[in-house]
């Protein structure tokens, strides 16, 4: 807020005045006199804010400003609007009631997106806000079955169960019963591993590592353990994960979606892979989430949908709820949830 700064005439004006009218008629006028300058009402400049916060609404996943978004802070500080590029500055004389503190980010076309924005004293710039458009190639039904778990899951909605951080994988070499698994069929499944976890993430995260050994090893916060299996009664099961869980886990029934020596396509691992990362089952037939595997036994790669989608719920902190709330930074909010167990046929 700019402040109207108001000068007041000095009293020396006055004098001078005189001594120029002085100079100029050669003598002294007994009738003149010092002129008084009229006095100036003058506005308090108003108090600087204790804190600010500036920078810029964008559209999800890109750059482009969101004119005239609105942002109204979640107690009793008026709301503001952005500019025509999106622009805005919040800030005020008194601090907020809490750091992290609330505000909900509004605009037309767009899903309203309620966030937390930490607080310091003085201003702080460059802070972007984004809201996630409501049209294509954005899909409301889509991210539901995608990311909340509407298409087949008891519970939905569910919140955001992303990783937070890079998954490691362990894969174990053996079958339950020790034998060996067939190397080419472990190549299949690192490769797949290696692949899905940017896929999935937007491109945000790559696989933190990747082991191999004989022996079992115990859950590990931030690691993946894969195991395959050999079941001659499974006909059907092609693999199983838990939906968001850290520790991870993956099973994998090996020549049971197969095809010749091609015992568990890249597909069934990319699969189970979007599961442990936080992904549901949709109903698109053209996806890799779709709960059934194709018979020719694919490589595995998103459909444009799951890439759009994935990285959209990969720009949330897990826990966020819909349509777009953000869970409360510290408070703990999504990091002890896990999905539920999904499995792909």
């Amino acid at each position: 807020m700019k402040s109207t700064a108001v000068r007041s005439v000095p009293w020396f004006c006055g004098v001078t005045l005189v001594l120029a009218m002085s100079a100029c008629g050669g003598g002294s006028d007994s009738s003149s006199s010092p002129v008084t300058p009229t006095p100036v009402a003058t506005t308090p400049a108003p108090a600087a804010n204790n804190w600010s916060v500036a920078g810029q609404v964008v559209a999800n996943g890109s750059q482009q400003g969101v004119a005239g978004a609105s942002l109204t802070p979640g107690w009793s500080l008026a709301a503001v609007a952005a500019d025509g590029q999106g622009n805005y500055q919040l800030g005020d004389t008194a601090s907020p009631p809490s750091t992290p503190y609330p505000v909900t980010v509004a605009a037309p076309g767009f899903l309203s997106h309620d966030l937390w924005i930490t607080w310091q004293r003085g201003p702080r710039t460059n802070v972007t806000l984004d809201l996630i458009r409501d049209a294509g190639p954005f899909s409301g039904d889509f991210y539901g079955q995608l990311v909340r778990g509407k298409y087949d899951q008891p519970g939905a909605p569910w919140p955001v169960l992303r990783w937070t951080t890079a998954p490691k994988f362990y894969v174990k070499t053996v079958d339950q019963n020790g034998r060996p698994i067939e190397p080419e069929v472990l190549a299949v499944v690192i490769d797949a591993l290696s692949r899905a976890v940017p896929a999935w993430s937007g491109g945000r995260m790559s696989a933190g590592a990747i082991e191999t050994g004989v022996d079992a090893r115990p859950p590990v916060t931030d690691w993946m353990n894969v195991e395959i299996k050999r079941d001659p009664n499974e006909r059907q099961v092609c693999g199983f994960a838990y939906v968001g869980a850290n520790p991870g886990s993956i099973t994998l029934n090996d020549d049971v979606c197969s095809c010749g020596s091609n015992k568990i396509p890249g597909a069934v691992t990319m699969h189970e892979v979007g599961h442990a990362m936080g992904f549901f089952h949709v109903g698109d037939r053209r996806s890799l989430m779709y709960p059934f595997v194709a018979g020719d036994c694919p490589k595995g790669e998103l459909s444009a949908a799951e890439s759009y989608h994935a990285a959209i719920a990969y720009s949330r902190p897990r826990g966020n709820t819909e349509p777009d709330h953000d869970p409360s930074p510290g408070s703990g909010s999504g990091a002890a949830l896990t999905g539920p167990s999904q499995r792909v046929q």
